[in-house]
């Protein structure tokens, strides 16, 4: 396969968030630029050169993971090891902030798909999730109670498939 085949292949509406966000940060695109600045045809490019370096398969895996990332942090329980691991894989926090920025703004020009919202909020955890498999963290227990929390991404996946019937 050419990466002109891959090319074809790739459209950016067929691209979750997380997906074109970790496109955006393995493309050209600068690491600094003004808001608006950029027309969506460039924006849409650097999506489609970053999807093709990567590969759709491993832009699928990563973007995952990205997104797992993303819920654990948010909820503040990311682990000491999957932080390592994420910074290793983005270590310039403001290009992948941009990325991310840049990735939302394009979801408005270039819509998903309904078989990419569908995939939409697959997430993943690069490591040992805090949940370890559960699908609940524990907060804290004694004789008379025992307090948890839905795991932020096995938990929401599990919600989700029950409300809508999604697989993911």
């Amino acid at each position: 396969m050419t990466a002109l085949d891959i090319h074809t292949q790739v459209a950016v509406s067929a691209l979750t968030g997380s997906e074109r966000t970790v496109a955006l940060y393995a493309s050209d695109m600068p690491d600094r630029f003004r808001a608006g600045s950029v027309e969506p045809s460039q924006v849409a490019a650097w999506i489609v050169q970053g999807a093709e370096r990567i590969g759709l398969e491993e832009l699928h895996r990563r973007a995952e993971f990205f997104y797992g990332h993303r819920l654990l942090e948010m909820s503040n329980l990311v682990p000491v090891d999957v932080q390592a691991r994420h910074e290793q894989q983005y270590p310039k926090a403001r290009r992948l902030f941009r990325a991310h920025q840049t990735a939302a703004g394009s979801l408005w020009r270039d819509p998903m798909t309904p078989e990419t919202l569908a995939r939409n909020l697959a997430a993943e955890v690069d490591g040992e999730c805090p949940c370890r498999g559960t699908r609940s963290i524990p907060l804290w227990m004694d004789e008379d109670a025992f307090v948890s929390r839905a795991c932020p991404v096995h938990g929401r996946a599990t919600a989700r498939q029950q409300r809508t019937g999604v697989t993911l």
